[in-house]
Formats: C-alpha cells, structure tokens, sequence
C-alpha cells in the first residue's frame, strides 16, 4: 500500500476529495523528516515512512484548529497540541544524525 492510501485508511476517508490536500501533508511531512533528522531523501526508510504518514495524519486533523491550543463548546472542553506529539519526536530522534563538536 502506498502511503496516500494508509492515511486514507488511518483517517477512514475511501474517496479521492481530499487525495490533493492529504498529497501536500505528506510532502511537508517528509520534507520536515528529512531536514529534521539531517538526511537525504534516499536515507528515508520504511519506519521512517510510518512517520511521516503519522506527521500527515496529525496535521490533516489538525486542520482548522491550528492556531488554537484549547476550546469549550457547550460544556465540552477541547485541547489541541501545539507540536508533534512525543511518540512522533521520539521516533524521529531515533533517526537524527548526531553531530560531533569540534574538540570533543
């Protein structure tokens, strides 16, 4: 399965109407990957994969609540995440390529 097609399934989407948005998540996903943890494009691997699909699916839900950290509707209290969650830095870290300082 492609990736298109596991955050489809992820956010139980089967139809193609938001195909061209969920496209430009996933290129800003890997984008932010790549410059995140210091690689090439030919150094993504297959978890590293799932993590950028995770990435997609975290701002596709995000969308239209982005600049809102929490909000109350008729006594229903929402918080929303102003970063990637944890489980996704934490992955991604795995993959980081360290620096060596000069010296040391």
């Amino acid at each position: 399965m492609d990736s298109l097609s596991n955050i489809k399934l992820l956010l139980e989407i089967d139809n193609t109407t938001e195909d061209a948005l969920l496209e430009l998540y996933l290129k800003r996903a890997r984008r932010f990957v790549i410059n995140y943890c210091e690689i090439e494009e030919n150094e993504i691997s297959d978890n590293l994969l799932g993590v950028i699909e995770d990435i997609a699916v975290f701002k596709y839900r995000l969308k239209g609540v982005e600049a809102t950290k929490a909000e109350t509707r008729g006594g229903v209290s929402e918080s929303y995440y102003d970063s990637l969650p944890s489980d996704i830095k934490i992955e991604l870290d795995r993959y980081k390529i360290p620096h060596v300082t000069a010296g040391g």
